[in-house]
C-alpha cells in the first residue's frame, strides 16, 4: 500500500500541476488508515506532523490534494481494476494461508513462496501500471 500510496500523491501532484516543493502551499487528506499514507507523506511532502495532511477512516482509498488559498484541488481515486486485483492477491494469500495450516512442510513453504510471488507481481504492476489502469483522477 505505500507503493500505492506513491502513485496516488505523484499523481495528485501532476493533476494539480505542483511539485514536492509546494508542499506547503497544498493540503491533503487520505480516506483510509492504512500504509498507503507512508506514500502520500514521501511523495507529496505533505505530513501528518506538519498538519497538511489529515487522513479520515473511511475505508476509501482516495486521495484528495487542494490548494490551501482553495483555487483548485484534485481527487486521486483506486480505480476498481486495482481494487479487484488487490481483492484477489488478500483472497489468494488467504486461501493460501489455510492451507498452510494443514499441510506438510514441503507445502507449506512452496505456498510461502507462492504467496511471496504473486504479492511480488503485485507490486510490480502498482510501480508500472498506466494511470488510467490503476487511478481515476478528477477535480475535486
Amino acid at each position: 500500500m505505500s507503493t500505492m500510496g506513491a502513485r496516488l500523491g505523484i499523481a495528485a501532484l501532476a493533476g494539480l500541476g505542483v511539485s514536492k516543493s509546494d508542499q506547503f502551499r497544498v493540503e491533503g487528506r487520505y480516506f483510509a488508515r492504512n500504509c498507503a499514507l507512508d506514500g502520500i507523506q514521501y511523495t507529496t511532502g505533505c505530513t501528518l506532523g506538519n498538519g497538511n495532511l489529515a487522513f479520515e477512516d473511511a475505508g476509501r482509498f482516495s486521495f484528495v490534494l487542494k490548494m490551501r488559498d482553495g483555487a483548485r484541488g484534485v481527487a486521486v481515486d483506486v480505480s476498481q481494476g486495482a481494487m479487484a486485483r488487490l481483492a484477489a492477491h488478500k483472497a489468494l494469500k488467504a486461501e493460501l494461508m489455510t492451507e498452510k495450516e494443514i499441510s506438510g512442510l514441503s507445502r507449506a513453504m512452496e505456498i510461502d513462496r507462492e504467496i511471496a510471488r504473486d504479492f511480488d507481481a503485485l507490486v510490480e504492476w502498482v510501480q508500472t501500471a498506466s494511470d488510467g489502469a490503476l487511478l481515476t483522477i478528477t477535480g475535486a
